[in-house]
């Protein structure tokens, strides 16, 4: 299958089917990007769980009524152009469809990047729409792209989450939880707390009792708990929750358990879709969504472009660094893989220290 992409069926994201796609040619400005590979990881299955909600499945449009593309980090290359500020051959880093290609409108470029302004992303989250030319990129790293794939979305998610709760000085309480403690995003936002902590707050990890050794050989978790284990948390003092999981019957369980004492829930993802609808009429504060665009623009308004890459890319490039002290890094090619790994994390089969992608 030579030009293909991944549809998934909106209404049942489990169902998901490889479709054969037309090329089309070009018109004034435009820019044809071919995909040579993308991250999968449970980041993708909350673009599916959250599509409709959150408008994922507005910016590459489908092939029929009911269908969305999945979203994917990874990296392509300019195949054919007819926009002149962007020649053949720029390698460029992005938000990409699980796809063999894409065909951008580039404005606002610089040697830095471009935007893609095709009509349909003109109201979507601007930090979705920007693409990164690597030969513009000081922190581009050829030997280095599976590690900026699979975690630089994630870690920014994580750092921002990190960042927002050194702001709200952790809502005033003494323990912040992070459900699915495994995921790469907890584990980046919980990284960035262990370099620049919030003073007197402990964070805590909870997670199943498969990833619990795991968890624990991170090191950044100042206890580790399983899911099982919430009717026995301490209540010594008031908590708050991060919420990567998505779960429910896990939330239920925590606003039971703390009461009044739980003072937050910020949600963040879904990587337990099957169980993700909102539980209702919880004890305690109601869950608010933590959407990373927003707090990145905010970030860079107070910062300066200048200042928040300064901070943000200090702290990424020493993650990025220490990736394979706990990830391990698997390829796989070829449309028919990205569904079969699509398959397993829908089917939860991933493993945590696993960092997947896929070679186009």
């Amino acid at each position: 299958m030579t030009n293909w992409a991944l549809e998934i069926d909106r209404s049942n994201i489990s169902r998901a089917e490889l479709i054969q796609t037309e090329r089309r040619a070009l018109v004034d400005d435009e820019a044809r990007l071919t995909i040579n590979r993308f991250a999968l990881t449970a980041n993708n299955i909350t673009y599916a769980a959250f599509g409709d909600v959150m408008r994922y499945w507005d910016f590459f449009p489908s092939s029929r009524d009911g269908k969305g593309q999945l979203p994917v980090w990874g990296f392509a290359d300019v195949t054919e152009s007819r926009c002149p500020d962007i020649p053949v051959g720029d390698r460029v880093y992005g938000y990409f469809p699980a796809a063999s290609e894409l065909v951008t409108k580039p404005e606002k470029v610089s040697k830095a990047g471009f935007v893609d302004a095709s009509d349909h992303r003109a109201h979507l989250p601007p930090a979705y729409n920007r693409y990164i030319r690597c030969a513009g990129d000081a922190g581009y790293d050829p030997a280095r792209e599976a590690e900026q794939m699979v975690l630089q979305p994630l870690y920014l998610t994580g750092w921002l989450l990190a960042r927002f709760l050194r702001e709200e000085h952790a809502f005033g309480t003494g323990r912040v939880y992070l459900t699915s403690a495994s995921s790469k995003t907890a584990i980046g936002m919980a990284k960035s707390l262990n370099n620049d902590p919030v003073s007197g707050v402990e964070i805590c990890a909870l997670t199943s009792a498969v990833s619990r050794e795991f968890v624990n050989g991170l090191g950044i978790y100042e206890d580790i708990q399983i899911y099982s284990d919430i009717g026995d948390l301490p209540t010594d003092m008031s908590a708050m929750v991060v919420d990567f999981a998505g779960d429910a019957e896990v939330n239920r369980a925590l606003h039971t358990h703390f009461g009044d004492e739980l003072k937050a829930n910020i949600r963040v993802g879904g990587a337990h879709w099957q169980q993700s609808a909102p539980a209702q009429g919880l004890p305690g504060p109601k869950p608010v969504f933590f959407f990373a665009p927003d707090h990145f623009e905010q970030a860079r308004e107070t910062l300066g472009a200048g200042g928040f890459q300064a901070a943000y890319g200090r702290d990424w490039l020493e993650f990025a660094a220490s990736a394979h002290q706990w990830l391990t890094f698997r390829q796989f090619d070829g449309a028919t893989a990205c569904l079969e790994i699509y398959r397993k994390l829908i089917d939860g089969d991933a493993i945590a220290r696993d960092g997947l992608t896929i070679t186009v």
